[in-house]
């Protein structure tokens, strides 16, 4: 069943205001905290949109997030995410939702813009 468009944008504030709170940093495989840098593609579970920056990345015992910056247009990073997940999104090129599943895993992204594009990705563990 399809999900109204004011779920959706529920869900991705809601998914924008964990990511916020994320703090850039990543466990070892050992379990222990790890503050040194970024999450990893193989730790998040997706590619990294090319060239973008990564402005927050985090997890917890259930998800594994990051939140990316970059100058490209939003069509660009919505195509780039479709064909990673294998699935089409919703919403306009201003706040657009992905959900599909990779790995065997369930991700969400959502890709909004401002001065720049923002992609935050959310991927169950």
């Amino acid at each position: 069943m399809k999900k109204p468009p004011h779920v959706l944008l529920f869900i991705t504030a809601l998914a924008l205001v964990f990511l916020a709170g994320c703090a850039t940093s990543t466990t070892d495989a050992s379990g222990n905290h790890d503050a040194s840098g970024p999450i990893a593609e193989a730790r998040l579970g997706m590619k990294i949109y090319p060239g973008a920056q990564i402005v927050t990345s985090g997890e917890t015992d259930q998800v594994v997030s990051a939140n990316l910056r970059t100058p490209d247009s939003p069509e660009k990073v919505i195509g780039f995410y479709e064909a990673e997940l294998g699935a089409k999104g919703s919403g306009d090129p201003a706040m657009y939702q992905i959900s599909g599943q990779k790995g065997g895993r369930k991700f969400s992204v959502s890709i909004n813009r401002d001065d720049s594009t923002n992609v935050s990705i959310m991927g169950a563990k």
